[in-house]
């Protein structure tokens, strides 16, 4: 995905915080492993035929360009899965729908990177999906599903824990996952970018969440890329060195804006926000989220 934006707006992001890539190189491995990958996505999908897609075309890798908003997909070299079975909820259900002629496709085309559950001594998995549905046109409410999943080992079979339903609005893709030790002493978190939108706009968002207590504490919650017209337009990333040095009490990016309230920047302006556990978090909208999980009848 792509949005126009200014020159130069990316170049300032890499400069202005060197220690982004170092920090990315600390985030814990992927699993690769097939068979514990198909394991996980049976457990996710219970009584589905999962098989891997062989014939799936991966998207085009390419790099961003000189005045343009570019959202990256996280999962672009990851095997595509094709997952068959009737909608297991209403985030499916809207997201298989075929809005024009009112019909529902089974055929799942899912991406996702698996990790083991930090402090679980391979007894636990996180699962961090996104899928849509193969030949749907659903409402750009719910166009397709980003999903983390909590996976735990009951007896000798893995089961779902938990799982947490990132904002459905316009969402397409993830731009980041990544877990990391954000406080310094060992305690890992997750990081999630993800894609979405409205009128008139289009936006990433930058989430934190705590995984110590076995599920999904969201810590903060805030835009990461916006692009809203002339009004506002900006992009920020996480800043792993000055988050550790509060050791994880506050969330520091470095924030790059073109825009803001209409006010048109030249050059660009650099500033150096951080945020309070809790910023951003909507516990109510979360919840009412996660209630589209519930098992349909």
């Amino acid at each position: 995905m792509k949005r126009p934006l200014l020159k130069n707006l990316l170049v300032a992001l890499v400069v202005a915080s060197p220690s982004i890539t170092a920090a990315a190189a600390e985030s814990a491995q992927p699993i690769s492993d097939g068979a514990l990958r198909l394991e996980a996505l049976r457990a996710i999908f219970p009584g589905m035929e999962v098989s891997p897609d062989r014939n799936a075309k991966k998207p085009e890798r390419r790099r961003p360009t000189p005045g343009e908003m570019f959202f990256p997909d996280a999962l672009a070299d990851e095997d595509v899965y094709r997952v068959v079975g009737k909608a297991l909820n209403e985030a499916e259900k809207g997201a298989s729908e075929d809005i024009s002629v009112r019909t529902f496709s089974d055929t799942r085309q899912v991406r996702f990177r698996l990790f083991g559950w930090p402090g679980e001594n391979g007894a636990g998995l996180l699962a961090v999906l996104q899928y849509d549905f193969l030949g749907a046109r659903p409402a750009m409410a719910c166009l397709s599903i980003g999903l983390l999943a909590h996976l735990v080992k009951d007896s000798k079979d893995w089961r779902v824990h938990n799982e947490y339903l990132l904002d459905m609005m316009h969402h397409s893709s993830l731009q980041k996952i990544d877990l990391l030790d954000l406080t310094g002493r060992g305690k890992i978190e997750l990081l999630i970018e993800s894609d979405g939108g409205g009128a008139g706009s289009a936006c990433s968002t930058l989430q934190v969440f705590d995984l110590n207590h076995g599920r999904f504490d969201e810590l903060v919650n805030t835009y990461s890329r916006l692009v809203y017209m002339t009004d506002d337009w900006f992009a920020q990333v996480l800043d792993i060195g000055r988050t550790r040095h509060t050791h994880g009490q506050r969330f520091c990016c470095v924030k790059t804006t073109l825009f803001e309230n209409g006010k048109w920047f030249k050059p660009e302006r650099v500033t150096h926000p951080c945020y309070g556990r809790g910023d951003g978090v909507d516990a109510d909208d979360v919840n009412e989220r996660n209630k589209l999980l519930t098992p349909l009848h």
